[in-house]
C-alpha cells in the first residue's frame, strides 16, 4: 500500500533527525519532556453523545499500532477506569478502553456514554499497546454527558 510506505519513510525521517544532527557536529540537545493531553472536551464540560475527543501531543510523535518507531505512539482513551502501569497492555476495546490504532487525532467514541459524570484520561501506546511512560498519561479529565 503506497500510504502506508510514505508514512513509514516519514516516521523514520523524524526518528533519524537527531542522528543526522551528530553527524554535522551540532551536539544533540536533550528533548523537552513529552505531554499528553485532551484539547477537547475541556475540564467540567458537558457534552452529548456521540462524544468527540480531540487528542493532544507536544514534544512525541504519532504512528499507528504495529510500526515501530523511536518516540512515537498510538493513542488509547481510558473511561472511568484505572489506566495500566507503565509498559502494561492497555486492554483491549471495552466499555472503559478504546484503540485508535491508526494514528488518529481526534475521534467520535464508537459507544454512547450514560448520562452523567465520566472520567477520561488519554493514554499513549507503543506499536504493541503497551503504556510507554507515565509523562504519556494524561491528568484526568471529567465530563458531564447529558
Amino acid at each position: 500500500m503506497q500510504i502506508d510506505s510514505m508514512i513509514r519513510r516519514a516516521l523514520l525521517v523524524l526518528a533519524c533527525l537527531p542522528v543526522v544532527a551528530a553527524a554535522q557536529g551540532t551536539a544533540p540537545q536533550t528533548p523537552p519532556k513529552p505531554e499528553i493531553f485532551l484539547r477537547e472536551p475541556a475540564e467540567g464540560a458537558t457534552v452529548s453523545n456521540p462524544v468527540t475527543l480531540v487528542f493532544g501531543l507536544r514534544n512525541y510523535g504519532v504512528a499507528p499500532a504495529g510500526i515501530k518507531v523511536d518516540n512515537t505512539g498510538h493513542f488509547h482513551v481510558v473511561i472511568d477506569g484505572d489506566v495500566p502501569a507503565v509498559g502494561a497492555i492497555i486492554p483491549p476495546n471495552d466499555d472503559h478502553n478504546r484503540h485508535f490504532g491508526t494514528g488518529v487525532i481526534e475521534a467520535k467514541l464508537p459507544i454512547t456514554l450514560s448520562p452523567g459524570k465520566h472520567t477520561i484520561r488519554v493514554v499513549l501506546g507503543d506499536f504493541e499497546h503497551k503504556v510507554i511512560s507515565s509523562d504519556l498519561v494524561s491528568k484526568p479529565v471529567t465530563i458531564t454527558v447529558k
